[in-house]
C-alpha cells in the first residue's frame, strides 16, 4: 500500500473514531436532557448538575464535531474558487494555500485555546466541582485533530 492509501485509512480510521465518540456524546447528552425533564416534571425537583453536564457534552460534541467536518470537507465555504478558477493546476495551488491558512489558524487557535484551559483549570464548576478548564480543552484537542486530518489529507475533500 503507498503512503495516500495509508494516509487515507488512517484519516477515514480518525473520523470514524470522532464520530462513535460523537455519536456517544448525543446519547449521553439527550439521556441526560430526559433525565432533566422528567425530574423537573414528574419529581419537581431539578438535578443541581442539569445546566452543567450537559453544557460540557455539548461544546466537547461541538468540537469533535469540527474533527469529522475536516475529513469530510463539510465546513461552510463560500465556493468561489471552483467559479473563478477552472483550470486543476491553480484551483490546486489555491486548495493548498488554503489548506496552510486553515493550519495557521488552527495553530493560533489551539494554542490560545490551551492557555484559556490552563488559566481555568484551578477554577471550579459550582455544581460539579469540575475544572472550568475541562470545557476549554475541547479547543486544543479539536485543534491537533483536525491538523492531523487536514494533514492526513483532509483538505483536499
Amino acid at each position: 500500500m503507498d503512503e495516500t492509501g495509508r494516509h487515507t485509512r488512517l484519516g477515514a480510521g480518525v473520523d470514524t473514531a470522532v464520530r462513535w465518540l460523537g455519536a456517544a456524546l448525543v446519547a449521553g447528552f439527550s439521556s441526560i436532557v430526559v433525565y432533566v425533564v422528567a425530574s423537573r416534571y414528574l419529581l419537581g425537583q431539578t438535578p443541581p448538575w442539569a445546566e452543567e453536564l450537559p453544557r460540557l457534552l455539548l461544546v466537547w460534541l461541538t468540537f469533535i464535531g469540527a474533527i469529522s467536518a475536516f475529513w469530510r470537507g463539510g465546513h461552510f465555504r463560500a465556493g468561489l474558487t471552483d467559479l473563478l478558477i477552472t483550470a486543476p493546476r491553480p484551483r490546486q495551488v489555491v486548495q493548498g494555500l488554503s489548506a496552510v491558512a486553515t493550519a495557521v489558524f488552527l495553530v493560533v487557535l489551539g494554542i490560545n485555546g490551551a492557555r484559556l484551559a490552563d488559566i481555568t483549570w484551578s477554577h471550579t464548576t459550582t455544581a460539579l466541582s469540575l475544572p472550568v478548564g475541562l470545557f476549554y480543552l475541547s479547543v486544543p484537542v479539536s485543534c491537533a485533530m483536525s491538523l492531523l486530518v487536514l494533514a492526513l489529507g483532509g483538505w483536499r475533500k
